[in-house]
């Protein structure tokens, strides 16, 4: 068996947990993490995706519509992909829902459905398109540099999510230029602001899923139960960590969502809750 991603894109990792796991424990915590990191794919472009894209359709120019139209029919058959390959390799932990470590508690369910169906009010949900979908071309390639050494049936699905990804990037960044251009400042400010709380809140810590896999490895391995709170401890560590904090977003992960920061003041905050991105010296405030 081999592992399901580069290891460097795991947060025990980069905790010093990591080096007294074993071989084998390694590799089925990459694999848990694997399974987790398709979930997170399949949670942004259908939970976030579906209510976004679905009304813009509705209202934008006919070019648009049709680019957000293709948009999320290719975002529909990327979850179903990633959907079918969690099932196939974990059938017991997918066979009721595509969900297993990410579960949204239920205070937030209702809330979250009903922003995402006002994208002009919560523009903040295409900044974090932009951003996660331009991640996701970074770490395809991680997948294919190290093709020899990963699961064939996690490298193909990534091959393909990196062929549609390069068009959803130019397509978010259209969105960009048509809706946060044009929004009124305060609601520039506003969605700049809730932004970099959603951020801090939900991306920069292992919280919640990560969490939940570090536990489901634990069951798998009874003798790790002893360590656990201290492998728990040392991911809550990593909010503090700015090797593994650049390692999730940087100027080198995302370069075209960072320069569309630079060119806007309200994302200054944001030097403060990313530790990789710094404002270039010869941009003016």
């Amino acid at each position: 068996m081999k592992p399901f991603l580069p290891e460097e894109f795991t947060p025990v990792f980069h905790t010093a947990s990591y080096g007294a796991l074993t071989e084998g424990q390694r590799l089925r915590y990459n694999q848990l993490h694997g399974l987790y990191f398709n979930e997170q794919l399949m949670f942004f472009e259908s939970v976030v995706g579906r209510g976004v894209l679905c009304t813009l359709v509705r209202d934008l120019p006919p070019r648009l519509a049709d680019f957000v139209r293709q948009f999320w029919e290719e975002e529909q058959r990327h979850t179903a992909m990633f959907r079918r390959l969690n099932r196939r390799v974990a059938p017991e932990r997918y066979s009721s829902g595509d969900f297993h470590f990410i579960q949204v508690a239920a205070p937030w369910r209702a809330p979250l459905r009903w922003a995402t169906r006002h994208p002009r009010l919560f523009l903040m949900f295409l900044w974090l398109m932009l951003l996660q979908e331009e991640r996701s071309i970074f770490y395809s390639k991680a997948f294919l540099r190290e093709a020899d050494r990963l699961d064939p049936a996690f490298v193909a699905v990534h091959r393909a999510h990196l062929a549609d990804e390069v068009d959803h990037v130019r397509w978010d960044e259209e969105l960009l230029d048509v809706l946060w251009s044009s929004a009124p400042r305060a609601l520039r400010h506003f969605n700049a602001a809730l932004f970099a709380w959603m951020l801090d809140e939900f991306f920069h810590t292992p919280k919640r899923g990560q969490l939940a896999v570090v536990r489901d490895l634990v069951a798998e391995f009874p003798d790790l139960r002893t360590r656990e709170p201290e492998m728990l401890l040392s991911l809550r560590a990593l909010r503090h960590d700015e090797t593994y904090q650049r390692s999730l977003y940087s100027r080198e992960i995302v370069p075209r969502t960072f320069a569309r920061f630079d060119a806007w003041p309200e994302f200054r905050a944001l030097e403060r809750k990313i530790a990789g991105y710094r404002r270039p010296l010869e941009v003016t405030p």
